[in-house]
């Protein structure tokens, strides 16, 4: 993957005279191998029938649960991390939601995960403790379920993830396709309209249509 994108960065300067740098070359070969690990798992998996990973529509939680989506965006040229999370009730009206943005680059994985840690901080900030927490990484998930442990930074921010877990025994995790997180993924691409940390008690214009049309 990494010698791909090296090659492709070639070919980009020379043809259009674009440059990327060392750092960027790395993120994305990092990204699209972790895109084939995930399509492979799900090849090698084999499941029939319907499974958690068909699910492609937002569904709302069960009764006395709240539901928190999380997603991630790196912005091209800009050099930023930008999260976003939405809470949800079990009639799927929004309760709160946060974005936040960091002036660094870093791995899908690494940023997907600090959005999850975000999340159920500030979950236990607001004294939410019966929360279903969604994302579109299935390495993450699957990370979290099997209790990975490791010294790389990602699966740091895991350890941290099932510490505070361990506390919450009511905090869930699940993957759902990107399709089932769009509300998650507008927010993280409005994200840098706004000041690096933000939180909103009324719903954003940007998800409005988005959350009414999952309601029904």
């Amino acid at each position: 993957m990494l010698l791909w994108c090296i090659w492709h960065n070639l070919n980009d300067k020379l043809w259009n005279d674009n440059v990327q740098m060392p750092r960027q070359i790395g993120r994305h070969a990092f990204d699209a191998w972790n895109d084939w690990y995930s399509v492979h798992k799900l090849q090698s998996n084999n499941v029939c029938g319907t499974t958690e990973t068909d699910l492609v529509r937002w569904e709302k939680p069960t009764l006395d649960w709240v539901k928190c989506n999380v997603d991630v965006a790196f912005v091209s040229g800009s050099e930023r991390t930008s999260m976003g999370l939405c809470f949800r009730d079990n009639n799927g009206h929004f309760m709160a939601d946060m974005t936040q943005w960091q002036q660094t680059v870093i791995s899908s994985v690494e940023g997907e995960t600090w959005a999850l840690l975000l999340a159920m901080e500030e979950a236990r900030y607001r004294g939410l403790d019966r929360v279903q927490f969604e994302s579109d990484l299935k390495v993450l998930i699957e990370a979290i379920h099997m209790k990975r442990r490791g010294n790389s930074e990602f699966l740091s921010i895991v350890h941290d993830i099932l510490s505070l877990m361990s506390s919450f025994i009511n905090f869930e995790v699940k993957f759902v396709r990107r399709q089932a997180n769009l509300v998650a993924h507008t927010l993280t691409r409005a994200a840098n309209s706004w000041a690096s940390f933000h939180r909103f008690e009324n719903i954003p214009f940007c998800i409005e249509r988005l959350v009414f049309n999952e309601m029904q």
